[in-house]
């Protein structure tokens, strides 16, 4: 039987930027609790400065006394006195006295410059295309209950109905010196680097992520490295330059009711020059109205086992699990207003093929961008996939994304970036037309490449697929 690989037409563009405006490490609640600034923590947000990034390893908390800088009223819920007298007593804590809410929303406008590319061949020709401007909807909520327990979470809307996407408590310095053990608790991203998992211009994920058994058709909610998981997390910062994370997740399952806590994960990563990983110290920005710029390089590495299960194919009264391992790592270089951000993994899967077969998957993405001015951050983000199944012929894909990040005001952006899409090795259907995904994952897009020329069972294509319009406000 011949392998017919079904690959998403915009699977790693818009797995990266498809939902970049909708997502934030810190959010407008944070900023009224200090009475400070977005810009104290975010670049173009969800970017986080290296302030910021200290501020989410932290547990969304200040450096030193974290109640030494909230200008926020609380009320106090309970006595410092208990602290003598607990266990006997419940240990104090505090509540904001404002609820500690914030809302935003999100959309994209798309332009298809080519009408015979894939997305508007799949379309009626359509080449403007305007009706995810208005996508999806947030409520975050972020409170501090004392200086070591911090709330966070996120509840999304979308035509598709509520999504909590974050549900965590942060349990922070349990034991040892300060930022040593954190435990995070809940519904949340796996720490797989130093920086936060949307630390990107151009796109929502910094790591470029693959839904490996949705492209051969096998799970309508995939497994990627990076998503929304129920977990525990342990986190710290060691002496200020290095950090690590650890965690179990329950994964992913399509099928029944099957419980599914097979998935780990573990990172280490080590800053070279500027600000410390935890924000201690006197060292600052080397200059004041700069604050994201900075000389410094941070090495990254992690490692994932994942297992899912989803219906055997050609059965639906029983199921198949899929144990992946991944090894990869990043690297950021900053010089000043000048990065660099680099990064890679190699995955493979038991049983991700249409025929249960093992495959590799090897990706590969770099991101160059320039601050040259606090609102405006021209870069260019490059992904490469590549799929080599042990019972079909391999496959690739390239992205390359030119685009500009822009800040209209603190709080509202816009980015705008194009793609251009290079493919090799995949077949096309008998049409040569558009394999469709029914899965409907919007943070990968629901369409498959199938090359125009399908005279041969491989061919390579490049396509101008789209300029895209992002927007985001929130508040």
């Amino acid at each position: 039987m011949k392998l017919r690989v079904c690959f998403a037409l915009q699977l790693s563009f818009l797995a990266a930027i498809a939902s970049a405006p909708s997502r934030a490490a810190g959010i407008p609640a944070f900023a009224r609790k200090y009475e400070t600034s977005c810009l104290t923590c975010h670049s173009v947000y969800p970017r986080l400065t290296p302030f910021g990034e200290a501020f989410r390893r932290n547990g969304y908390r200040f450096p030193g006394v974290d109640s030494d800088y909230v200008k926020q009223g609380t009320l106090v819920m309970g006595q410092e006195a208990n602290k003598k007298t607990f266990p006997k007593s419940v240990w104090p804590s505090w509540i904001p006295a404002s609820v500690p809410l914030a809302i935003g929303v999100n959309g994209q406008a798309l332009y298809y410059p080519d009408k015979g590319a894939s997305v508007p061949r799949a379309n009626n020709d359509a080449q403007f295309v305007l009706d995810d401007l208005v996508a999806e909807g947030h409520l975050w909520a972020g409170a501090a209950l004392d200086d070591t327990v911090t709330l966070w979470g996120e509840l999304t809307l979308s035509s598709s109905g509520a999504d909590v996407e974050h549900a965590q408590v942060l349990l922070n310095d349990l034991v040892g010196p300060k930022h040593l053990v954190n435990l995070v608790v809940g519904r949340g991203f796996p720490t797989l680097t130093s920086f936060g998992p949307h630390s990107s211009y151009l796109g929502d994920a910094r790591v470029t992520t693959v839904p490996v058994t949705a492209i051969y058709g096998l799970s309508t909610d995939p497994f990627t490295l990076v998503d929304d998981y129920n977990g525990l997390e342990v986190t710290g910062v060691v002496a200020g330059q290095a950090d690590y994370s650890a965690g179990v997740s329950t994964g992913k399952n399509t099928f029944g009711t099957r419980f599914n806590s097979e998935n780990w994960y573990a990172h280490a990563g080590y800053k070279l020059g500027g600000l410390r990983l935890d924000g201690e110290g006197a060292q600052g920005p080397k200059d004041a109205m700069k604050p994201w710029a900075e000389d410094a390089v941070t090495v990254d590495a992690f490692v994932y086992h994942s297992r899912e299960y989803f219906p055997t194919p050609g059965a639906t009264d029983t199921a198949t699990g899929d144990s992946s391992f991944t090894v990869g790592g990043a690297v950021r270089a900053q010089l000043a207003s000048l990065e660099l951000d680099l990064g890679g993994y190699d995955q493979k899967h038991d049983r991700g093929t249409a025929g249960l077969a093992s495959v590799h998957t090897d990706v590969e993405w770099a991101e160059l961008s320039y601050v040259l001015y606090p609102w405006m951050v021209p870069a260019v983000r490059v992904e490469r996939i590549g799929l080599r199944p042990s019972d079909g012929a391999d496959v690739a894909d390239l992205h390359v994304m030119p685009g500009i990040a822009f800040l209209l005001r603190a709080n509202v952006k816009a980015i705008l970036v194009a793609n251009i899409e290079t493919t090799d090795g995949f077949p096309g259907d008998a049409t040569g037309g558009l394999l469709p995904w029914s899965g409907g994952n919007a943070d990968w897009g629901g369409f498959v490449v199938a090359p125009r020329d399908t005279s041969t069972a491989t061919s390579r294509m490049s396509e101008f697929e789209s300029i895209a319009l992002f927007i985001a406000w929130a508040m």
